[in-house]
């Protein structure tokens, strides 16, 4: 019988090598797939090293011009909107999931696979994603956004683990240098420790000066601030504002270039704005009965929602919720199953 192709992104880490590993060992015929964004020597060496020591077929694919205007340049764009958006979740949505399918039909409409620690389950009336059933790992988060074309061809071989010490022994006696490596971190088009910069030279350019006003609710002002590159929604350090009150950024204002400063009690909402809203269970999704997340590792929230249009909805919950920020998802999930989500807005 001839063996099943799958298609996986190989980053030359750790849980996209134990998944490869995984996978072949299962009696697939594993290609992986390393892309190109950042001009990355180094990734892409990494990869094309567990490819050889795997022995599998391992692709190159270059997208460095779709990467900067599918993520890099939105990301920009977010902030100078004065909104958080995430990158990773613009790089899964736009780019990644994207990229591996196409080219997975290009090689006899193979599957999928990632190093994703999430669960995908199959029912009678379509496939379902589940949260993973190792909570400290689980990304199911950023991939809400997957139809069930993509859900019907993923494979996810990591979710069998309940630890990350269990993936590392995958692959210690494989490749024993890469099992003791760090996971990475950060933002992968912005130097350690540079987001600041980054942000300030890709919004202000040769200004000469991105400084502004920090002000209250009433618009009084209240200090100087080096720029609204440096500031989030809910940001309570690193102000330098004397106060007797706790302080927080409760708004960023790019037009005037202000940070709005208030009270602790003012970051939160009962009712969030949802746009761009991807409703990922061939269910639908009810008016209640669901809890929802604003970030990967935040609080589940119980709420109803009050769909506006195909697309936008408004969110309340149940209780308040701290800092629901523009430009980030909010999740919706029943139990361990994702129902879908969006991305908040502004009202």
């Amino acid at each position: 019988m001839k063996k099943k192709k799958v298609i996986i992104g190989l980053s030359g880490g750790i849980d996209s090598a134990a998944s490869a590993h995984l996978l072949k060992n299962e009696g697939y015929e594993v290609i992986g797939v390393t892309f190109n964004f950042l001009d990355a020597e180094n990734t892409i060496n990494a990869a094309r090293l567990v490819a050889e020591k795997l022995e599998i077929e391992h692709h190159v694919l270059t997208a460095q011009d779709q990467f900067r205007e599918k993520v890099i340049d939105p990301f920009i764009a977010g902030y100078q909107q004065g909104e958080t958006p995430n990158p990773c979740m613009l790089c899964n949505q736009n780019m990644k999931f994207k990229l591996l399918g196409e080219f997975a039909a290009a090689n006899g409409d193979a599957m999928i696979a990632t190093g994703h620690y999430a669960e995908i389950r199959k029912h009678k009336n379509g496939y379902q994603l589940w949260a993973s059933s190792n909570p400290n790992k689980d990304q199911s988060y950023f991939l809400y956004h997957l139809d069930q074309e993509l859900l019907g061809r993923l494979l996810l071989p990591l979710n069998r683990f309940e630890s990350k010490a269990a993936v590392r022994e995958i692959i210690l006696g494989l490749l024993p240098e890469l099992s003791r490596g760090k996971e990475s971190q950060g933002i992968c088009f912005i130097p350690k420790k540079g987001h600041g910069l980054f942000l300030k030279d890709a919004m202000f350019g040769n200004k000469p000066t991105a400084s502004g006003n920090f002000v209250d609710m009433t618009g009084k002002i209240l200090g100087r601030h080096p720029g609204i590159h440096q500031f989030t929604l809910g940001q309570t350090r690193g102000l330098g504002i004397n106060s007797e009150q706790r302080l927080a950024v409760v708004e960023v204002i790019p037009a005037t270039n202000t940070v709005v400063l208030d009270e602790e009690k003012a970051l939160y909402q009962s009712a969030i704005f949802v746009d761009e809203l991807i409703i990922q269970s061939p269910k639908g999704l009810p008016e209640t009965g669901f809890t929802f997340k604003t970030c990967r590792w935040g609080h589940e929230y119980e709420g109803r929602i009050e769909r506006l249009s195909r697309t936008q909805a408004i969110v309340h919950s149940c209780v308040p919720v701290r800092a629901p920020a523009p430009g980030q998802a909010l999740v919706f999930y029943q139990g361990r199953q994702v129902l879908g989500g969006g991305i908040i807005k502004r009202f």
